[in-house]
């Protein structure tokens, strides 16, 4: 299989995966507002996504690091062009800012699903509370800005 063939293989996988990943975290925020207080049991919904968190994240890091590798710029194959790359052109810095966005979804994704979840279910909470909703509602948020600054890397290769 050729480079290409492969990095486009990894978009083709990674695309659909990350899709997921946001609704996983919008259906944490929406759960989390007051219109949505009648679900049954959300934060049992929340600890049910914990091994598809995983599973996502397992592929989202794989598919990306070889995406990142193989951008059209600047070959990766050390932190120095990883660091020529984001010194040296707008897609690279925007992938800079971009990760520091998937970094923040993934932590307020983990905390959210593997810590505070099963915290609020084990004092016998069913309900989500303010700070698990802030969380959540941060998390979107931490989706919406990686997504602009993919925007502006897809940009730049136009």
């Amino acid at each position: 299989m050729t480079p290409e063939t492969l990095t486009l293989v990894s978009l083709l996988i990674h695309v659909p995966v990350v899709v997921a990943w946001i609704v996983f975290a919008s259906a944490e925020a929406a759960l989390a507002s007051p219109k949505f207080l009648v679900a049954q049991a959300p934060l049992q919904f929340v600890t049910v996504l914990r091994i598809p968190t995983l599973v996502l994240l397992a592929i989202i890091l794989v598919t990306g690091i070889r995406q990142t590798m193989d951008n059209p710029f600047v070959p990766v194959n050390s932190i120095e062009t990883l660091e020529k790359l984001r010194d040296t052109t707008t897609y690279g810095m925007a992938l800079f800012i971009k990760h520091i966005w998937v970094v923040a979804t993934v932590v307020l994704s983990l905390v959210l699903r593997f810590w505070l979840a099963p915290r609020l279910l084990a004092a016998g909470e069913t309900q989500p509370s303010r700070l698990f909703g802030i969380l959540a509602w941060l998390n979107v948020g931490a989706c919406v800005l990686t997504l602009l600054a993919t925007t502006r890397m897809v940009i730049q290769l136009h």
